[in-house]
C-alpha cells in the first residue's frame, strides 16, 4: 500500500490523538482510483469518498481568483493574488496613516527574490513610544495551498482598522491599539503562494532541495528528479527533524537540510527574535480541520509547564468561535494531532519563551479541504476575529504582568 499510495497520492492531511494518526485524507489520481479502492477494501480499511472531483473545485475557485480590483477595494467573496494582497496593505497604510504602516521584513528576500510584506497596526504609530508596546504577531500562508489562511489574516487586519467595523466595536479597537502593536504577515511563504497559480496544491517553499530519495546519478545529477521546496513549518530550530518529517527532499514534510535554511523562515525568525522581549502572542493560521493547536508538537510525551493555561485559552477560543457561527473547533496540543518537530509555534514557545504561541487550523473538516469555497471566507474570518479577541483577553502576560 505504501508504494501504491506514493504513486497515487497528490496530497495528504491527517489527524489523530495520542500521537497516532486515525484519519488520513488522500487524493488519488483517476487512473489509480479503482486499484486503490480494491486494495483498501481487501485490507479492510474503512474509507469514504469526500470529494469526487478535486480538479473541478480548483477550476471553480480559479474563476473567482485574481479578478481585477478597483483601487482601494478588497473583497471577501474571492481569493486574491499576492500582488492584490500587498496592494491592499499599502492602501490601508495610506488611508489609516495614523495607525498603520507597511514594510518588508528587513533581513533579506525569499529564494525567488520576494520580500515578506507585513503591516504594523497601533494607535499613534509615528510616536516614538509606539514601538515599545507589547507585540502581537499574526501570520498566514506558511503553507502555500492553504488559501483561506492569508484571507483570514487579511480579514483580521481589516477588522482591526475598522474596515470590517461590525467585528470589533470601536471602543474595543481603540483600547487594543492603545495597548498593543499588531504585526501581521498574511503570506510568509510568498514563493509558494505564487506557485499555487500553477500547482494549486503546492505546500512547500520553492528553493531546490535535492534529488528524490537522495539518489544522484554518476554525473552528479538526479537519478529520478530534482525536488523543490521544504516544509516551512518543519524548518524551525526546535527539535529539528526529530519527528513527523521525511528525509526525501520531494516529500511534503521534508524539513530542509538544516534549521532556517529556507529564506522565508529565516527572515521571519530574525524579526521575531528582535521582538522577543515585547512579544506576548504568536498566532499562525493554517487550514484545514477546525482546530486550535497549542504547544508542543515534537513529542506526545512532552507536557509543557503552561499546559493548564493553554487549556484555558483553548476553551475560551472554542467558545468564542462557536458563538459567532455555531462552528465547532477543537482545542488540543499539536502532538495530539500528530507529532511534528521544527514547527514555528514550538520555536516561539521554547526558544523565545512566549507562553501564548498558537496555531489555528481553519475551516473546514475535509468536505472541501484546501479548496474551501469563497463563500466560506467571510464567516471563517468573522469567527476567527472572535476567537482572537478571546485569546487576547486571556493572555498569560495580562494575568502575570511580571512575566516579561
Amino acid at each position: 500500500i505504501i508504494n501504491l499510495v506514493h504513486k497515487a497520492v497528490v496530497s495528504t492531511q491527517s489527524t489523530g490523538t495520542d500521537g497516532h494518526t486515525t484519519h488520513q485524507d488522500i487524493i488519488v489520481s483517476p487512473e489509480k482510483f479503482s486499484e486503490t479502492e480494491d486494495l483498501l477494501e481487501n485490507l479492510q480499511f474503512q474509507f469514504l469518498m469526500v470529494v469526487e472531483n478535486v480538479q473541478r473545485l480548483i477550476e471553480e475557485e480559479q474563476l473567482l481568483t485574481g479578478l481585477p480590483l478597483s483601487p482601494g477595494s478588497f473583497s471577501y467573496d474571492s481569493y486574491h493574488t499576492l500582488t492584490q494582497i500587498n496592494s491592499h496593505l499599502d492602501s490601508l497604510a495610506v488611508k489609516y496613516s495614523d495607525k498603520a504602516e507597511t514594510f518588508n521584513l528587513s533581513s533579506g528576500t525569499t529564494y525567488e527574490g520576494r520580500g515578506i510584506q507585513v503591516i504594523r497596526i497601533t494607535n499613534d504609530i509615528s510616536a516614538n513610544d509606539s514601538t515599545s508596546k507589547p507585540v502581537i504577531w499574526i501570520d498566514g500562508g506558511i503553507h502555500a495551498r492553504e488559501w483561506v489562511s492569508p484571507a483570514t489574516v487579511m480579514f483580521i487586519i481589516d477588522s482591526l482598522l475598522g474596515e470590517e467595523d461590525q467585528e470589533i466595536p470601536a471602543q474595543l479597537r481603540d483600547e487594543l491599539l492603545n495597548k498593543y502593536q499588531f504585526v501581521l504577515g498574511p503570506v510568509i511563504n510568498p514563493d509558494g503562494y505564487e506557485y499555487t497559480k500553477y500547482d494549486r496544491l503546492w505546500r512547500k517553499t520553492r528553493k531546490p532541495s535535492g534529488c528524490q530519495y537522495n539518489y544522484q546519478n554518476w554525473f552528479g545529477g538526479c537519478y529520478f528528479k530534482l525536488c523543490y521546496g521544504s516544509d516551512p513549518n518543519r524548518n524551525w530550530e526546535c527539535h529539528f527533524a526529530e519527528s513527523g518529517v521525511s528525509g526525501d527532499p520531494c516529500s511534503l514534510v521534508y524539513p530542509g537540510y538544516q534549521p532556517f535554511d529556507q529564506p522565508c523562515t529565516n527572515i521571519v525568525k530574525d524579526y521575531l527574535y528582535q521582538q522577543k522581549e515585547k512579544l506576548v502572542l504568536y498566532m499562525s493560521y493554517h487550514s484545514y480541520f477546525q482546530l486550535f493547536l497549542t504547544p508542543v508538537g515534537y513529542s506526545i510525551k512532552a507536557i509543557p509547564p503552561h499546559t493548564q493555561h493553554h487549556i484555558t485559552v483553548g476553551e475560551a477560543f472554542v467558545t468564542a468561535v462557536q458563538g459567532r457561527h455555531n462552528m465547532t473547533y477543537t482545542a488540543k496540543r499539536v502532538a495530539e494531532l500528530y507529532e511534528a518537530s521544527g514547527g514555528s509555534t514550538d520555536w516561539v514557545y521554547e526558544a523565545l519563551g512566549v507562553v501564548d504561541s498558537y496555531g489555528v487550523e481553519l475551516r473546514d473538516t475535509g468536505e472541501q479541504g484546501f479548496e474551501l469555497k469563497p463563500d466560506q471566507i467571510r464567516p471563517t474570518g468573522e469567527e476567527n476575529v472572535a476567537g482572537l479577541l478571546a485569546i487576547i483577553d486571556n493572555l498569560y502576560d495580562n494575568k502575570n504582568p511580571t512575566n516579561k
